[in-house]
């Protein structure tokens, strides 16, 4: 391990379901790009997030560290786990699957300088054709939400200050939406945010994704953090939506009867009643 703490990261890889081979190549690669790098030093925090104790492959460098937990606990929680372990200022997290390109971290530490965030870009063509479009959506919205055009909203290889999960901590979910939740606090609190091309391979060992879950998932959180984050985003756009109506309903009202019906009142009511809400929410998250 490097001694010079100029720039200083500890790595957490999260594994259950992976290929030991796949947690191996991992992890020594890992280490052979950190090795690389000059001027930094590192730490590699696996986490065995519930595995049986064989299939865990062991290591002799005193650089690589094992959490284990005893039930599966999650994505999130596993991430959670190695942060709390973590001794360095920086983070790093990657997937175990063999699905991300480990060599790039060397690329990733040269923008630590500048940047509180450095994602790892994939392409969307490189991801499998039941993810892509849920995923693509889902950017969509979150894009939308944040006023930001995020390219990759849940890449799992990144490098981030600590201090950014420690302070948001409690928003963190247990599952898969940790890079989600990360993703949005970063850019909806002004965080300098670093997107980097990197190539996705296909994945080692079974997936824990279910499509059709973690989508209804991923969509429920990205609506929490605007709420939490950014609500009039989601208040005013609702609430003109149900204005439009109520004038729909009113024109109608008006050329048939000659006067509002109390449908239309109550739209009418909904809009601006929505419209407030929001500010009020406005008023909370600024505080």
């Amino acid at each position: 391990m490097r001694t010079n703490e100029a720039r200083a990261v500890s790595f957490v890889v999260p594994c259950y379901n992976e290929a030991p081979a796949s947690v191996r190549d991992t992890i020594n690669a890992l280490s052979a790009t950190m090795e690389a790098v000059p001027q930094t030093s590192y730490e590699i925090i696996a986490v065995n997030d519930g595995m049986p104790q064989e299939s865990v492959p062991q290591f002799q460098e005193s650089a690589i560290s094992w959490i284990h937990h005893e039930t599966n606990q999650g994505y999130g929680a596993s991430l959670m786990s190695g942060i709390a372990r973590s001794r360095y200022d920086w983070i790093g997290i990657i997937d175990a699957d063999g699905t991300y390109p480990v060599d790039h971290f060397k690329r990733f530490c040269e923008f630590t300088q500048e940047y509180d965030m450095i994602v790892g870009k994939r392409n969307p063509s490189d991801i499998g054709g039941l993810k892509r479009f849920p995923k693509y959506v889902l950017q969509l919205v979150a894009s939308f939400i944040a006023d930001f055009t995020i390219p990759d909203l849940n890449s799992g290889m990144r490098l981030f200050k600590k201090d950014i999960a420690v302070k948001y901590a409690r928003l963190f979910p247990k599952r898969f939406s940790f890079t989600t939740t990360l993703t949005m606090i970063c850019i909806t609190n002004f965080y300098k945010v670093r997107f980097v091309d990197i190539p996705y391979y296909k994945r080692i060992g079974k997936s824990r994704i279910r499509p059709i879950n973690d989508t209804v998932r991923f969509f429920s959180l990205v609506l929490r953090l605007a709420l939490y984050f950014r609500p009039l985003r989601f208040f005013v756009p609702l609430s003109a939506f149900v204005f439009v109506l109520a004038v729909a309903r009113g024109v109608r009202d008006v050329l048939a009867v000659n006067h509002f019906g109390g449908l239309t009142l109550v739209l009418f009511f909904m809009a601006f009643q929505i419209f407030f809400f929001g500010l009020i929410a406005e008023i909370i998250s600024k505080k």
